[in-house]
């Protein structure tokens, strides 16, 4: 094309292979570029379109151009030429991503049939012959690899790398099913303008900071949440038995709370400075999350940062960013609060109990008890919502609860996602020092408890240093977690004078911390899931109002599992 008439190659194509760096050398070359805006080829379309101010008048100068180009027949064959060309190239680009070795074998790993990224390379030729039926039944193909592959990825392992290159892959699908379309009607003046708004739509955002850290933000979301909503289905009670038995769980929580609490208030004693005070309280608070977990007890406000990507992987089950089957839905959200409510009730009750049970034993059989009048009063003021500061601190514990159960998530993906078991099991220097049989063990036990333990210790120390944080703030930084607080009251009853009215004050502030635990906790995953999803709450408003609504007409069936009675789907 000579240089009066621009090229449209690059147009078309939009995307480069020189566009593909990671995130540092993507952030400072946007930066740069900020500063020093890259310049098109003189003789590209691109260049032509700059040379334009405003975006309407890109829009019409753009149009006006093309009209001109389609109305001389020798223009328009080579203006057709670059557009087979375009297509041409970004149909390799797909079939290129499902022919890579590395790929592929995920692909394997799911059973998925690729001969549909051969037969792109097979059947490019029909653009030029003018039949596009097979290629865009093969890209249609892709698209559905793809999506399985996005879909089922929890089970191989995300990574940002291939979320990223499955979201280009996407988007180059996107763009050359919109070629097509322009191919087969050339002369329309409203796919030319389609074409030309995305492409105007694109370069006001290329060099956006502020898009460009979201969408890897959402990336990194997207990779930790995906795996832990799989997690999450093993919170959820779908019947009685299961009720009962989250509630018996609850109590063995409870139970071994009760104790580490005790430990808490045996660390306050020796007057520790700050750092060794803090790391008494994290190694306490993470063994003690550790203990439970392994002796097969739950700590309630651990189940809402799973639950809820599990309940948002429900809502888009079909990655359409579409509301699937509201009905269904409202009835996991009543089973997700169920669960939740009989955990926090196992742990509620038994730390009190077990705690207040303790509390007379060490006055029966310690001279001294660790508990004196005043530090009992200052338990009870602890748990007040309003003078104690139980709201605000109960809302940082649910912040670090739902970091910690994304920590969790992000481990468990990345055991799978970098194949660490077989790593384990075939390296070299482990197999001169370690039997065969040892590694297996040791790959298996990584496998299974690495997203456990990193979760657990996490929360230990988040909770046990938040502290150290009204050293930095010009106020005070602390937590309110449920169980511990229902111990520390049942610790504080024995050991100072009973008063009904003050007794009923606690155990209601001990409530609210829960909730606040659980609302914090569950809202932060949940928005977080959305956003990795890219759902947008408008989309979210039916749903809402009908949750809502079942809440205020059956709001025994979000607290307790009816045995004898089949539940009905909301109508």
């Amino acid at each position: 094309m000579d240089m009066d008439t621009p090229s449209f190659f690059s147009f078309f194509t939009k995307y480069s292979y020189l566009d593909n760096y990671g995130f540092t050398a993507g952030f400072f070359g946007r930066i740069f570029r900020k500063f020093l805006p890259k310049i098109a080829h003189q003789e590209s379309f691109e260049y032509y379109l700059q040379t334009l101010e405003g975006v309407d008048a890109k829009r019409e100068g753009a149009l006006v151009l093309v009209s001109e180009l389609l109305n001389d027949s020798n223009l328009r064959g080579q203006l057709i030429e670059e557009l087979d060309r375009s297509i041409e190239a970004l149909v390799l680009k797909i079939a290129s991503f499902g022919l890579d070795h590395e790929i592929s074998s995920k692909y394997d790993q799911l059973a998925i049939d690729t001969d549909c990224y051969r037969t792109l390379s097979r059947i490019i030729a029909d653009v030029k012959n003018h039949r596009t039926e097979n290629l865009q039944l093969a890209l249609s193909e892709v698209k559905e690899t793809i999506e399985k592959l996005r879909k089922y990825k929890n089970q191989i392992g995300t990574s940002m790398h291939l979320t990223v290159l499955t979201v280009r892959v996407l988007e180059h699908l996107k763009r050359v099913t919109d070629l097509i379309d322009l191919r087969g009607e050339i002369t329309s003046s409203d796919k030319w303008e389609q074409i030309i708004t995305q492409y105007l739509d694109h370069d006001r955002s290329r060099n956006s900071l502020r898009k460009y850290i979201g969408s890897h933000l959402d990336l990194l979301a997207l990779e930790i949440v995906e795996h832990t909503s799989y997690q999450g289905e093993r919170y959820i009670a779908r019947n009685f038995q299961e009720y009962i038995g989250f509630f018996r769980k609850g109590l063995m929580g409870g139970a071994i709370i009760s104790v580490f609490a005790l430990f808490k208030i045996f660390i306050d004693n020796n007057n520790l400075s700050d750092l060794p005070l803090a790391l008494a309280y994290s190694c306490n608070y993470a063994l003690c999350f550790l203990i439970v977990k392994y002796l097969g007890g739950v700590i309630a406000t651990k189940q809402p940062a799973m639950t809820a990507s599990t309940i948002i992987k429900h809502i888009d089950k079909n990655n359409d960013l579409k509301i699937d089957a509201i009905q269904d839905i409202i009835l996991l959200i009543r089973k997700v609060f169920r669960s939740q409510f009989a955990s926090l009730m196992g742990n509620f009750l038994m730390a009190l109990i077990m705690s207040s049970c303790l509390a007379f034993l060490l006055n029966a059989t310690v001279v001294k008890t660790p508990i004196s009048v005043e530090k009992a009063s200052y338990l009870f003021k602890q748990v007040s919502p309003i003078y104690g500061g139980g709201i605000f601190y109960a809302s940082i514990a649910g912040v670090f609860l739902a970091l910690s159960g994304l920590i969790s998530g992000y481990f468990d993906n990345k055991v799978i996602a970098s194949n660490l078991t077989e790593r384990v099991q075939r390296n070299m220097f482990l197999s001169k020092h370690i039997s065969e049989q040892k590694r297996i063990i040791a790959s298996l036990f990584i496998k299974k408890n690495l997203g456990i333990i990193t979760g657990n210790v996490s929360l230990g120390f988040l909770l046990g240093s938040s502290f150290l944080f009204s050293n930095v703030f010009p106020f005070d930084i602390d937590i309110r977690h449920i169980a511990f607080s229902s111990a520390n009251v049942g610790y504080a009853l024995v050991n100072q004078p009973f008063s009904l009215l003050s007794t009923l004050y606690a155990f209601l502030g001990v409530m609210t911390i829960g909730l606040v635990n659980f609302l914090v906790s569950f809202s932060i995953t949940f928005f977080l899931a959305l956003k990795s999803r890219s759902i947008t709450l408008s989309g979210l408003k039916k749903l809402i109002k009908l949750s809502l609504k079942d809440i205020m007409f059956n709001p025994l069936a979000y607290l307790a599992f009816n045995a004898d009675r089949t539940e009905t789907k909301t109508k």
